[in-house]
């Protein structure tokens, strides 16, 4: 699969995101006149949010709950946004398998492919999250 488009179709009525975010209609519709956050328009239906801005609004409230100016928290919440963004894409193309180890504590390691006569893992074990390099 080339691109996962996960919850594309996914509309959210303001009401529910209200109440799933912990943020007021009212701070809702504000952010949306502030151009922070962005409604779907469809004529003629009440408003709804998409996915995308869901993890917006999380985010923008998540640092307004860390103390920031909404301004600096809308500026944060993009960085955010834009460093998952690149996490991504490294990612997505240094992976080249998963071993999973113990399923009920989440552990395993991670293949990154090799880098100088070496083979590199990311492991999460019970020391913790770590590389290993392994001579090929």
């Amino acid at each position: 699969m080339d691109k996962l488009k996960m919850g594309d179709n996914l509309r959210i009525g303001i009401g529910d995101m209200s109440k799933m975010t912990g943020v007021s209609s009212r701070q809702l519709r504000y952010w949306e006149q502030k151009g922070y956050i962005k409604a779907m328009n469809e004529e003629g239906v009440a408003r709804k949010y998409g996915l995308g801005s869901m993890y917006k609004i999380f985010a923008i409230k998540h640092f307004l709950d860390e103390g920031y100016t909404l301004a600096k928290a809308v500026e944060k919440a993009e960085l955010h946004r834009k460093e998952g963004i690149l996490l991504h894409r490294v990612f997505r193309t240094l992976i080249k398998g998963i071993e999973l180890t113990d399923e009920t504590e989440i552990k395993g390691r991670v293949d990154l492919g090799t880098a100088d006569s070496y083979h590199v893992y990311g492991v999460v074990d019970e020391k913790g999250t770590r590389i290993e390099l392994e001579k090929e």
